[in-house]
């Protein structure tokens, strides 16, 4: 088996994980759920872009819609990051990793 079906086989499995994971946790506002989506946009990026460099699926005219889809991801999970904090000051929470003086 050469090491791209290896890859494929283990990037197949991981995006069954993580939508499993995803599916599981049933709420939209819940970490796990959006670092799972995050982590399925990624996957997906990896799979297009390692279909594309073996010449499986041609997409555009350059193979680069892998990137793009990691570009997507990357600023999806900025945003979430983001709006997290932001909802957290609002409400007057604290965060979890803030160092605590003592």
């Amino acid at each position: 088996m050469p090491f791209g079906n290896l890859t494929l086989v283990l990037l197949l499995i991981a995006l069954g994980i993580f939508a499993w994971l995803a599916t599981r946790s049933r709420n939209i506002k819940s970490f796990q759920f959006q670092i799972s989506i995050f982590i399925l946009i990624w996957i997906t990026g990896e799979i297009v872009d390692l279909l594309g460099e073996e010449g499986v699926v041609e997409l555009f005219s350059t193979s680069e819609i892998g990137i793009y889809v990691h570009v997507f991801a990357m600023a999806m999970f900025s945003a979430m990051l983001w709006i997290r904090f932001y909802l957290s000051e609002k409400s007057g929470k604290r965060i979890a990793d803030t160092l605590q003086e003592g």
